[in-house]
């Protein structure tokens, strides 16, 4: 049992070791990048979102949508549509299989279930 708990340890030392390469590698990088877009790590970011609710809320009403955003959709609902029916229309047996569709008339009593009336 030695050499295999011997072998597992030095598995785990050298697991342990990359991932804190990784972490010292992680913030190398971060204090680069920061350096790099002007601020230091001690300096709190700015924000430029501006002032105030973006979007103002609108209870139980529909969202107000652009003409853009109505063509968009309009085009894409448009040719969903045109996508189906063409396809329908082209290749129907996508859709209702590719075999002959059965006679109901030519079925027998026994294969729809139906006991025969001689029997009571």
């Amino acid at each position: 049992y030695e050499p295999v708990l011997l072998v597992c340890c030095a598995v785990s030392v050298e697991a342990a070791d990359a991932m804190s390469s990784v972490r010292a590698l992680r913030a190398v990088l971060r204090s680069g990048s920061r350096l790099l877009q002007g601020r230091s790590s001690g300096k709190a970011p700015v924000r430029r979102a501006g002032g105030g609710v973006h979007i103002e809320p609108q209870y139980r009403q529909y969202p107000q949508l652009t003409k853009s955003q109505v063509l968009q959709a309009e085009f894409l609902s448009s040719f969903m549509w045109f996508w189906i029916l063409w396809h329908l229309w082209h290749d129907p047996d996508a859709v209702f299989g590719h075999f002959p569709y059965p006679d109901p008339s030519k079925w027998t009593d026994e294969e729809l279930g139906i006991p025969p009336i001689d029997e009571e």
